[in-house]
Order: C-alpha cells, then sequence, then structure tokens
C-alpha cells in the first residue's frame, strides 16, 4: 500500500486521514481478465447483440471487487450508444450470475458497462496532427534565418 509523499510524518505522529493510492494488484488484474474472457462469451451468444459488433476495451476492477466497470466500444460509428447500453444493462442480471458460478468468487462482481470513445479521440488527433501537418507543407516558415 502507498501513500502520498509527505504524510509519513502524520502517520508517524497519529495525525489525521490519509489519502491511500491503490494500485491494482496481480489479483485484480487476474480477476479482470477472466471477466473479460467470460463476459465476452455471453456477449457473443447473446441474441440481443446479433449483428452490433460490440467488442470489451477494458475491464477495471477496484480493490474491493465490488464493480467491474466494463468499457466497450464498436466499430460502428452509427451506433445508437443508449440503445446499445440499455440493451447490455437488461443483460447484466443473467450474465452476472453466470460469471459468479464460472468463477467462484464470493461476491460476484456488479457489472457497470459504460462506452469507451477511445478510438473517436484518437481519430480527432490524428485529424488535428493530419491538419497542422498540411498547414506546415503550405506555409514554410518565412521567419527561418538564412
Amino acid at each position: 500500500m502507498l501513500v502520498w509523499p509527505g504524510f509519513a510524518d502524520k502517520i508517524a505522529s497519529g495525525g489525521s486521514f490519509v489519502d491511500i493510492i491503490h494500485m491494482p494488484t496481480r489479483r485484480t488484474i487476474r480477476v479482470a481478465e477472466v471477466l473479460r474472457k467470460e463476459l465476452a462469451a455471453c456477449m457473443s451468444q447473446s441474441l440481443d447483440l446479433e449483428g452490433m459488433l460490440i467488442t470489451i476495451a477494458s475491464v477495471e476492477l477496484p480493490p474491493d471487487m465490488r464493480q467491474a466497470y466494463i468499457y466497450v466500444s464498436t466499430l460502428h460509428p452509427e451506433l445508437d450508444q443508449e440503445k446499445a447500453l440499455a440493451i447490455l444493462l437488461r443483460n447484466r442480471k443473467e450474465w452476472q450470475s453466470r460469471i459468479g458460478r464460472r468463477l467462484g468468487l464470493k461476491f460476484t462482481p456488479q457489472l457497470i458497462f459504460r462506452f469507451d470513445n477511445a478510438i473517436e479521440r484518437g481519430d480527432r488527433v490524428m485529424e488535428i496532427l493530419t491538419k497542422l501537418e498540411l498547414e506546415k507543407e503550405k506555409h514554410p516558415q518565412e521567419d527561418q534565418p538564412e
């Protein structure tokens, strides 16, 4: 367990509350990966998601493993994210139950679905970089010393 720098004196002197930084442990990383695989299997068998091509971008677990934040993405920009999330939420309880039986954990994490917009952000960054490069080619810097 790591603590913020500079709080060591407060801990030694019985100081007040100290913020603690939670790093992912090997166990949470392993459980997140198993959750991702099991959930992908559940999603591939779901008739509700037929033709939607929703992929699991990542799974994040807090240290207590009570919730699992499932970040999903799709290759279809025209897909209504609200509709897709509603379908995922509708199937969540069944999937949690199935995964809980397979994992054998004391508590099955509550699945919380969120759309991951990393692909769109990456496309936007690439678009900006391309525009900057084109501007640079169109207008060579005139203030360079000769």
